[in-house]
């Protein structure tokens, strides 16, 4: 018998949320930011330090009002900054800290992530 397209979507969002937990847990603990502000910082990283909040909130698939709550206490610790562009139009950028956060903290994703893939 094969399994419901409902029950392998919740299956998936089960093993998801047991990954999130484990590396918000390593991430937290070696690194000070959770896998949310990593994946936001990566997303930075990947975009050569600077995205426009309209397109952040986009690649992450989030509200733009969840994304300025996120941007808050980033931004109080260093490592972003928010600006308004020559365009006029209001960007994240990843400030030296948070370059050197996201390669600190990639090794340690990347090891949790492969050990969630290898069970």
């Amino acid at each position: 018998m094969s399994t419901s397209p409902l029950r392998i979507c919740l299956d998936r969002h089960h093993r998801q949320a047991a990954l999130s937990f484990k590396l918000d847990d390593e991430l937290g603990i070696l690194h000070g930011i959770s896998w949310a502000d990593f994946v936001l910082l990566d997303a930075l990283d990947a975009a050569e330090g600077a995205l426009s909040t309209a397109d952040l909130a986009k690649k992450l698939s989030v509200p733009r009002s969840r994304l300025l709550l996120q941007l808050m206490p980033l931004e109080k610790i260093g490592l972003i900054a928010r600006r308004l562009g020559a365009d006029g139009v209001r960007c994240v950028c990843l400030r030296p800290n948070g370059q050197r956060k996201i390669c600190e903290a990639q090794e340690t994703a990347a090891k949790l992530c492969e050990e969630f893939l290898g069970n």
